[in-house]
């Protein structure tokens, strides 16, 4: 009989932990061997299906679906529940459920559940936690004495009741081990492994570009506005970039609100004003995923100028190396973990430093890369972080 590994899903379609979700269900799924001895059920939060979630919820299914079955598919209508559209969707139903109580996710009479945070205790299966970042000890500036306070008991109680502890980097599990009485053996780090589900075409991303204005030559930010992903100081080094190459865009991919500073985007659109507006520097809000893979395959290069990250730059440094993009990246010690020679480092918070990196890139000979490359050595990560997974799996339970 098989047994039941369940993981938790993330509560918003552009959260981390939704896309280590896919990540993880993907890889696992193309382990003939894992299909063989489990069956994975992959749980959704949802609490209730008020009018303003309700786009929200079908969009974290729709996610799900299209990147674990490698499918491309958009929902233009939003009629019924998200339980029946699931319900009358075999191909998901087999996958996707959704869960608002402990009772919800105990009738998959799970053996396993990961990502998760705090579990029930007591409990008849082994439970993985996660732990992302430290980051209301390393950046203090951005958070409340409160949400600190919350945080702080967050982890203790993730660590303490949870079997093992998820982590995305060396950065995080040195931390935890500094911080608090846990066995080394409790904690995994996820290998850097990052792969493509799915490629895109050349003439998507045409249209893509055409759609959003968006020129031959441009270098792409996918992050969120939030004030440590530091896009200040792109913009910085992007405004004297066009003093010389004045042909050049900015694509700027990502949410525009920070609960943490709702003041940071205003100031930030004040101050490069002239830039947006002559859309030098475009600002396209969240798109839809294939949509933002297709701009970030197109250009001559990603920046992620972050000041902080739990994992190795953050999941567009995955999606860069992935397409086997240029990648520019802040020489944080978390980022360092990456080795790649596709991986440009620039000192930390110095716009100097990666206008430099960007001017010695738009003199080499930038072409797209290989297509039967991408896809073999996606092929190749999937493989071996879907036998990292079915191997931890089996020596836990």
């Amino acid at each position: 009989m098989k047994k039941n590994i369940v993981i938790i899903s993330g509560s918003y379609p552009t959260n981390g932990i939704l896309t280590l979700t896919s990540y993880f269900s993907h890889s696992l799924l193309s382990n003939k061997d894992f299909k063989k001895k489990y069956n994975l059920k992959i749980l959704i939060f949802n609490e209730n299906l008020y009018f303003k979630t309700k786009k929200t919820i079908f969009n974290i299914i729709l996610f799900l679906k299209n990147n674990i079955l490698n499918q491309n598919n958009r929902i233009h209508k939003f009629a019924y529940t998200a339980k029946q559209f699931i319900m009358d969707n075999k191909e998901i139903e087999k996958y996707i459920h959704l869960y608002s109580k402990e009772s919800d996710f105990k009738k998959h009479e799970p053996n396993i559940i990961f990502p998760t945070l705090i579990p029930s205790n007591p409990r008849s299966y082994l439970s993985i936690g996660y732990i992302y970042d430290f980051q209301h000890e390393d950046l203090p500036n951005l958070f409340s004495k409160s949400e600190k306070e919350m945080r702080d008991r967050l982890f203790l109680k993730t660590i303490r009741y949870n079997d093992y502890i998820f982590v995305n980097s060396n950065f995080v599990r040195q931390k935890i081990l500094k911080k608090y009485e846990v066995s080394k053996n409790k904690i995994i780090r996820i290998p850097f492994l990052p792969y493509i589900q799915h490629d895109i075409e050349h003439n998507v991303i045409n249209k893509i570009k055409i759609k959003y204005e968006v020129n031959k030559k441009y270098f792409i930010i996918c992050n969120h506005f939030w004030k440590h992903k530091n896009h200040e100081i792109a913009f910085k080094a992007f405004s004297k970039y066009l003093k010389q190459y004045p042909d050049y865009q900015l694509v700027c991919t990502g949410d525009i609100n920070d609960t943490r500073d709702v003041s940071y985007f205003k100031k930030l659109r004040k101050k490069y004003k002239n830039y947006i507006e002559t859309k030098k520097i475009l600002i396209l809000g969240v798109l839809p995923r294939k949509e933002q893979l297709s701009l970030l395959k197109g250009s001559i290069a990603v920046i992620q100028p972050t000041l902080y990250e739990g994992g190795p730059g953050g999941f567009s440094a995955y999606e860069a190396i992935a397409f086997k993009k240029k990648l520019i990246l802040s020489d944080i010690k978390v980022n360092k973990e990456i080795h790649h020679k596709d991986v440009f480092f620039f000192k930390n918070n110095s716009s100097t430093e990666l206008l430099k990196i960007m001017i010695y890139l738009n003199k080499k000979n930038i072409n797209y890369k290989n297509k039967k490359k991408i896809i073999k050595d996606s092929q190749k990560n999937k493989k071996i972080l879907g036998l990292f997974l079915y191997k931890l799996i089996n020596k836990i339970n």
